[in-house]
């Protein structure tokens, strides 16, 4: 496989949704204190689906893809669908990953679910670490 899928190199040239929503009803970050990487997602959601999805993330080019393919793929989605994400399904929604980077889609999906969760008990200013 090439180092990168054209996914992965099209999100990260030209990234989605960058940035973060003003008055958020849901906000989630996680960092992974082993490589670096960082994805701060922040969605507007109505009847438990998220209508609007934006992210911040440093680190690199497979985690800055991710984060844009992420909220790509949320908005529009129900909630309790964003909780089911694991590893595999960022991964495939990326077109895979090299081994030495599929941590990131750990870091992904570990984000979305996070941001599900805080969504679910009201909390809008919080930081986690995956350490996938």
């Amino acid at each position: 496989m090439a180092r990168f899928t054209p996914v992965v190199v099209d999100h990260f040239t030209n990234p989605r949704n960058a940035g973060e929503l003003d008055a958020p009803d849901a906000r989630a970050f996680i960092g992974n204190p082993v490589c670096g990487d960082q994805i701060m997602l922040t969605a507007h959601v109505a009847d438990g689906t998220v209508t609007k999805a934006r992210f911040r993330a440093h680190g690199c080019a497979a985690s800055l893809a991710t984060a844009s393919v992420i909220t790509e793929a949320a908005t529009g989605r129900p909630l309790d669908e964003l909780a089911g994400w694991n590893a595999e399904h960022v991964e495939e929604l990326l077109g895979g990953l090299p081994p030495a980077q599929r941590h990131v889609a750990a870091l992904g999906a570990d984000v979305a679910r996070r941001l599900v969760t805080n969504y679910q008990e009201g909390t809008n200013d919080d930081i986690a670490l995956s350490c996938a």
